[in-house]
């Protein structure tokens, strides 16, 4: 339940001030991530370290492509300050962060996560240089398997979510598909628990399945009307651009007589008053 599908470990080597850039690779879809966020998708631990290198133990998913350079040039966020020192035998382990959409968090993945790695007498550094979207935490401080269930958390967290109406019709779909995943382990966790006797969680559940129930109707409507056709001569997802638009409204113009013209434009001076 807490373990995620990760590869063997890797040794890796890295130079002193290096990088680890994580990216999800181009042929699996945002979809096929949602079974990543259910844990962690990457999890490193020091072997040892010197003034040259930093030797790792790495264990990615199998979606993710792992990348070493010994210096970066690209958009990173600087104003990042979060720095955990590792010793020999501890190591860190990467989450999403729970809240956030996952449509979001995928989008920033396919960018990169890069991780910077600097080695000082005291251990070895690992410098995130990402947003917020995703979380590096140290392997004794990883608490999910504590307190309150993992299941009824995530449900809690997509639904204190806010509504984005600008999404595409495919992010809807992952909006839609990730409701489905976390009501499917509502039902799991109370199979597998078996807390029926336990009146007060299963009434918490059963509250919680009834709200996502409600959202996912919430998207599925707006998924619908973007679909929608505004013109029956072109395909549902078909949007013509401003320019396209504007050489057609000049087109028109122009094979116009006159009289229709200056109707057309007294009728917008009407609306207009």
């Amino acid at each position: 339940m807490f373990e995620s599908l990760l590869t063997q470990p890797q040794r890796l080597e890295l130079p002193q001030g290096g990088y680890i850039i994580l990216t999800l690779s181009e042929n699996v879809s945002d979809h096929s991530l949602l079974q990543t966020t259910g844990g962690h998708i990457a999890e490193w631990v020091i072997v040892e370290s010197n003034d040259y290198k930093v030797s790792l133990l790495a264990r990615v998913h199998p979606f993710l492509k792992l990348e070493i350079h010994s210096n970066f040039v690209g958009d990173v966020n600087n104003d990042a300050d979060q720095l955990i020192s590792r010793t020999a035998g501890q190591g860190v382990r990467l989450f999403s962060a729970i809240g956030y959409s996952p449509s979001i968090c995928a989008s920033i993945l396919r960018q990169g996560l890069v991780i910077k790695i600097t080695a000082e007498l005291s251990g070895v550094n690992f410098i995130p240089l990402f947003d917020k979207q995703w979380q590096l935490i140290e392997l004794e401080r990883d608490y999910r398997m504590f307190g309150a269930p993992y299941e009824l958390r995530r449900a809690n967290a997509v639904l204190a979510r806010a509504r984005d109406f600008q999404l595409t019709p495919e992010k809807l779909l992952l909006e839609i598909s990730e409701i489905e995943i976390v009501r499917g382990e509502l039902r799991s966790f109370v199979d597998k628990r078996q807390i029926h006797e336990h009146r007060t969680l299963l009434n918490d559940i059963s509250n919680l399945d009834t709200q996502l129930q409600r959202r996912k109707q919430l998207i599925s409507r707006q998924y619908h009307q973007s679909l929608e056709r505004v013109n029956w001569q072109h395909a549902a997802n078909h949007v013509d651009s401003f320019e396209v638009l504007q050489r057609k409204i000049e087109s028109y113009q122009l094979l116009a007589p006159p009289e229709l013209n200056a109707m057309v434009e007294q009728l917008f001076v009407d609306d207009s008053e």
